[in-house]
């Protein structure tokens, strides 16, 4: 019976634990208004797999409601850590974002980058303001 009741509360916590490998990003102030059109497509986003980056892997979320594009970039291992601080990534990254995304970024979608793990970051988020600002220097 206890070998029972101990596998039973084993398995709990393991089918919990692959139920939750879905990351959620950090709470966020920004409340986009993105047409339809553009949601629909970007939705899409969510049901890519995961892909492989710089050891780890990238995966996308969009939430509709705010019209927030969060791009996560997950460490494999708890114990690796991320080599990058947040000015660094945000020089890089940024120009990048609004050349790829920069006609849905000027109809209301922010974008941001979440590197989660052992010394992540969140970016802060790119809007249409960002990238004009980017443009003038």
């Amino acid at each position: 019976m206890k070998f029972r009741i101990a596998s039973l509360a084993i398995s709990a916590v393991l089918l919990s634990g692959c139920m939750s490998t879905k990351l959620v990003p950090p709470p966020s102030d920004y409340s986009g208004n993105l047409p339809d059109a553009y949601k629909e497509e970007l939705k899409h986003l969510n049901d890519l797999p995961s892909t492989p980056f710089r050891g780890g892997v990238q995966t996308f979320q969009f939430e509709e409601e705010t019209s927030l594009l969060t791009v996560i970039y997950r460490l494999p291992n708890p114990r690796w850590y991320w080599d990058v601080r947040k000015s660094e990534a945000e020089k890089d990254i940024f120009p990048y974002v609004c050349e790829t995304f920069g006609h849905e970024i000027d109809n209301g979608l922010g974008v941001r980058y979440w590197y989660a793990g052992n010394g992540g970051f969140t970016t802060d988020i790119v809007t249409k303001g960002t990238c004009h600002q980017l443009e003038q220097s």
